[in-house]
Parts: C-alpha cells; sequence; structure tokens
C-alpha cells in the first residue's frame, strides 16, 4: 500500500497462486515485479501449459518450438498476472535434462528463440544460472558447495557467450545468480554472495536486476547463517534475493538485520533499488494483447513428441 515493496515471488503451480497474484493486484497499484520459475511452462486453473524439461524443446532440433514455448509461457503468465518469469535456463551441460544444449551456439540459438517468444508474450526474462562454468566434480550446490575452475576469460569467451547475445538483442532482463564457487574468480565466496563474479556482467553492459538463486540450499546454509547470506547477496551486487524458506516477516527482518549490521553499504542498496525501479518500469512497456495462434499452439503441445 506504501508502493514500497520491490517485487514479489509467487510459485506457479501452488495452491492458492493465482489468488496471491489477483490480491498483491488489486492492493498494488503500480507495476511491482512478480515473478516466479517456469522452466517446463507454466499451470493456470484454465488449463495446464507444461512440456518437457529444456532438453526435450532442444531435442527437437528446431529452435521454432523454443518460440513457441516461450510465446506459449509468456502470454499464460501474463495473462495470470505475472511480469518477469526465470527462465530460459542458459547453462552449457551436454547430456543433462536442464540445458538447452552441450555447446554455445546450440544453447544461444534456443534460448534467443525462447526469450522472443517470451517478450512478444508479455514478460520479461531472468536468465540462469550466472554465470554457468564448468562444473568437474559434478557436485550439485543443493546439497553441498559447488566449485568452478574457469578463469575470468574462459567464462566470457564460452559461458557468458548466451548471456551476452541475449543482452545485445535486449531480451536479458535480469539474471539468477547460481551458488557455484569461481576459485580462480573469488575463492572466498560463492557467486551469489561474490562482487568480482557478479561484476564480470556488469563490466559487460548489463544493468538489469540480478536476484540470487535459492538461499536455503546447502551450498550456502552450510557456510553462511541467514543473515550473512542475505547480506553478503546485496553486498554482491544482487538487486533481489530469494530465500524460499521461513515465512515472510522473518525474512524481511533478516534482510533488514544484514543492513543494520553494517553488511549492506548504502550506495549498493542505492543501486539495487535504482535497477528495481527500471524493471518495474520495464514491465510497464510490456505487451498486453498477446495472442497464441493455433500453429504455436500445436507446435508447444507437439515438442515431447517431436
Amino acid at each position: 500500500k506504501e508502493r514500497a515493496l520491490g517485487s514479489v515471488w509467487i510459485q506457479q503451480g501452488y495452491r492458492d497462486a493465482e489468488v496471491m497474484l489477483k490480491r498483491v493486484k488489486e492492493l498494488a497499484d503500480y507495476p511491482i515485479i512478480i515473478m516466479t520459475d517456469a522452466e517446463s511452462g507454466i499451470e493456470s486453473s484454465e488449463g495446464r501449459y507444461i512440456v518437457g524439461r529444456h532438453s526435450a524443446i532442444s531435442s527437437t532440433g528446431d529452435p521454432k518450438y523454443a518460440y513457441a514455448f516461450g510465446k506459449v509461457l509468456g502470454t499464460k503468465a501474463h495473462q495470470m498476472g505475472y511480469n518477469m518469469i526465470c527462465n530460459p535456463i542458459v547453462d552449457i551441460l551436454p547430456g543433462k535434462i536442464r540445458s538447452l544444449g552441450g555447446d554455445k551456439e546450440t544453447v544461444t540459438e534456443y534460448a534467443l528463440a525462447m526469450a522472443r517468444g517470451m517478450r512478444d508474450g508479455g514478460v520479461l526474462t531472468i536468465a540462469k544460472h550466472y554465470p554457468g562454468g564448468s562444473n568437474p566434480n559434478k557436485i550439485d550446490s543443493h546439497m553441498t558447495e559447488s566449485i568452478s575452475y574457469d578463469t575470468k576469460e574462459e567464462l566470457i569467451e564460452e559461458h557468458l557467450y548466451p548471456y551476452k547475445k541475449l543482452l545485445d538483442e535486449g531480451l536479458l532482463g535480469g539474471i539468477m545468480t547460481g551458488h557455484k564457487r569461481m576459485v580462480n574468480i573469488d575463492n572466498t565466496r560463492p557467486t551469489s554472495l561474490s562482487k568480482p563474479v557478479i561484476d564480470i556482467i556488469r563490466e559487460m553492459g548489463f544493468d538489469g536486476v540480478a536476484i540470487t538463486d535459492a538461499l536455503c540450499m546447502m551450498g550456502i546454509r552450510e557456510s553462511y547463517t541467514d543473515v550473512e547470506a542475505k547480506g553478503f547477496a546485496i553486498a554482491a551486487g544482487n538487486d533481489l534475493v530469494l530465500p524460499f524458506t521461513q515465512d515472510n516477516k522473518t525474512k524481511f527482518n533478516k534482510l533488514v538485520e544484514a543492513y543494520e549490521q553494517g553488511l549492506i553499504p548504502d550506495d549498493i542498496l542505492d543501486a539495487a533499488v535504482k535497477r528495481v525501479l527500471a524493471t518495474q518500469h520495464k514491465t510497464t512497456l510490456l505487451k498486453n494483447d498477446a495472442e497464441i495462434s493455433e500453429e504455436e499452439l500445436n507446435l508447444f503441445f507437439s515438442i515431447n513428441k517431436d
């Protein structure tokens, strides 16, 4: 009511999600950012628009399917009340289901098509999981800290290639920072809490919002308290944090506590607020009248079969 909230996360597919969306839209008479994850599509009261993971989309062998996926996802999400979706995944992961491919060219081609579809459907994109990077020990950061030995130069040449192409086409609304520790760039903290790693994409010209991946993962919790994780995340250059546990009041108070402890410098906080406000403005420029053609819908529902 005081127009002081920058963004809300309402997980699509959860019970009462659409009730919550309606309530937020009623209360917020300003362009608040409303986001969710939707890697496989989206579920609404009017239908279940779900396909396989990203690997299914690229396995079709034609980017037109990626565009159709993005268009249907974006249109349906926009109709529900969302204006920003954490998609596409641009991690370069050979043989993985949560990947568009095993080389930068394939990942970029399909990510661009998907992002165009999402834009044409009426939502902003959040590419993930920045900065990608190799994972030689095949460690899942949900379970413990993962590491990568990529240098800054190697990241820019390989894993940040899709981000740069999305950025060049004006399709990179935001990024989700992962929890992998890039030991040859910052050996002290994982990406989501590391200013040197997040600064790389800022130096490339990216001025959109950055949101952490879920801070409840053990890759973070095993080394940092709730207050430290939230404080270090904003101080590193994230504009939004994704706690994904605890009630909202507790999460908010932990963030305030981090600020009061001096973990978040005022200039960093001001920069984060400016980027959130700029993104709120971008949501007012989104398409409001997108329609899905019969061909796009048929392509969408043919992805797994084809």
